[in-house]
């Protein structure tokens, strides 16, 4: 019954109302600290320090990166996992697998130092590899359909030109010309 409460009282604490803009290839890269090609290494789930959030913790070792840089490895901390029994999920918040392949465009939180991929699941293009072809794809997921009011920036609502999937290598080039426009405009 004590475990029911807390598993209650946790789900109240985190409830916020939520809006979301959703951003375009360019919003993504000028407002990311880092855009960067790389695969999950290891992952761990802790609290946050006030115990309030469950946190997962994942390491990501750096193969590409477009903009910025953050080392060779560095952690993304993204909301939501599962610790002790306890479950915490948030819709639109990324999880990722050991050994998966995403680009990543990384936002760095001033206060805490902590990375996480910006605007959700917006800032994670998934890497896969056609069974066929043998080519490197990358898809994205749906657009955060249950992750609070969701608005459009007015300034295109596709990311890559409307497309969800695409060759990995023409995207990585959209990104670099992404940086090239945004970086003289970065306030």
């Amino acid at each position: 019954m004590l475990r029911l409460a807390f598993m209650i009282w946790l789900a109240l604490a985190t409830c916020h109302a939520a809006l979301l803009q959703i951003l375009d290839l360019n919003q993504l890269t000028k407002e990311s600290s880092a855009v960067v090609h790389g695969r999950i290494e290891a992952s761990r789930v802790e609290w946050n320090t006030a115990r309030t959030r469950i946190l997962t913790v994942y390491t990501v070792r750096a193969e590409r990166y477009l903009k910025g840089f953050l080392g060779p490895t560095f952690e993304l901390t993204e909301l939501g996992g599962e610790l002790h029994g306890l479950a915490m999920r948030i819709s639109g918040a990324p999880h990722f697998r050991l050994g998966e392949e995403a680009v990543l465009f990384v936002w760095t939180d001033g206060v805490r130092g902590r990375q996480q991929a910006i605007g959700f699941e917006q800032g994670v293009f998934r890497v896969r590899r056609d069974p066929r072809t043998g080519m490197k794809l990358l898809s994205r997921s749906a657009p955060l359909q249950k992750a609070g009011e969701v608005t459009s920036s007015g300034r295109g609502a596709g990311a890559v030109e409307g497309r969800t999937d695409g060759e990995l290598s023409r995207f990585l080039a959209q990104v670099s010309q992404a940086v090239e426009r945004t970086e003289g405009v970065r306030q």
